[in-house]
């Protein structure tokens, strides 16, 4: 795979937009349509095209249909964060509920930091239950603040989720860091 820097793929973008709907060079309408697209990730380029040329909106002029596509893309985007926050509620309630109830006279909260977070396992099918971006919340807040958090008031700790969530699908830096 070739590594392309975030920028370029971002420019290429733009012009591919431009070239398609016969938008005349301007640093100003490159400018207005780059802003439009800030929100979507390079590695959704694919789709937000397929989606854009849809014909969804045939009386809108081109920068109507990339603001209204981009639009649709992040409200997606909250829907998955939100789905993303509630399974890993479940997955970190779970976990602090078998800590807990165990028999070990160890504290609970020492044990729950010994748990490698990256190796959570379905106890039925044995498949990890976390992904990276999971991972990445984890240690962004820091185990013993989901160990805290997560028996506490329940939309709290899924509105901290979801906005770490939305912070690391925004920023490229922390996406780029949190696969490697």
């Amino acid at each position: 795979m070739i590594n392309i820097p975030e920028s370029t793929l971002k420019e290429h973008f733009v012009t591919a937009l431009m070239r398609y709907f016969k938008i005349e060079e301007d640093i100003f309408l490159r400018g207005h349509i780059a802003d439009l697209l800030s929100s979507i990730d390079s590695s959704r380029y694919q789709e937000f095209m397929m989606r854009l040329t849809q014909n969804e909106y045939p009386f809108k002029n081109p920068f109507e249909k990339i603001a209204l596509t981009a639009k649709s893309f992040a409200l997606h985007a909250e829907d998955d964060t939100a789905k993303r926050s509630k399974y890993l509620y479940d997955v970190m309630y779970e976990l602090r509920k078998s800590i807990i109830l165990s028999d070990d006279p160890t504290p609970a909260e020492e044990r729950f930091e010994q748990v490698h977070i990256s190796r959570i396992r379905d106890k039925n099918s044995g498949e990890l239950l976390l992904q990276s971006d999971d991972i990445e919340v984890i240690r962004n807040l820091g185990k013993r603040w989901m160990f805290d958090h997560v028996a506490g008031d329940k939309s709290h700790f899924l509105r901290t989720i979801q906005a770490e969530y939305e912070k690391l699908l925004n920023d490229p830096v922390l996406r780029l860091s949190s696969r490697s």
